[in-house]
């Protein structure tokens, strides 16, 4: 597989996984209401429904067509059975997009697409402190 493939994999994939993540805080919001909590859900579907839309953006930008599918995230969150290991494989998954989105910057890519993933990082870097913090107590 050539870079700019690969390259375009790795973007779809990312795509499909904040696709899961905004299932993810809209189940959350849903089952798992909580003073706490909602604000931070209500950031996490905002800050990965803005993903979806830069990533859809870079995709077509890098010279690819995004992909329609999404996920299997939410559905593993979803099936376990306490919300603390909800909320940390939620922040496992966030931290992967992270590391991912290192990948990803790692290829010859357009500044813009730069500029998005290195936004889309510090947004996930954010949420997964923010969520730190509630889990550790904090």
């Amino acid at each position: 597989m050539n870079k700019k493939q690969a390259l375009l994999d790795l973007l779809n994939a990312l795509l499909e996984a904040e696709r899961a993540g905004v299932q993810t805080a809209n189940y959350l919001l849903e089952k798992h209401q909580s003073e706490e909590l909602d604000a931070q859900y209500k950031q996490v579907k905002k800050d990965e429904a803005w993903s979806c839309a830069g990533l859809h953006q870079a995709i077509l930008r890098e010279g690819g067509t995004p992909s329609k599918q999404t996920g299997a995230f939410a559905d593993k969150v979803i099936a376990l059975d306490t919300l603390q290991e909800k909320l940390t494989l939620l922040n496992k998954g966030q931290a992967w997009v992270a590391r991912k989105i290192d990948e990803a910057l790692a290829y010859d890519i357009h500044p813009d697409t730069e500029l998005f993933l290195q936004e889309m990082k510090e947004k996930h870097h954010t949420n997964i402190n923010e969520l730190d913090n509630y889990l550790t107590g904090k």
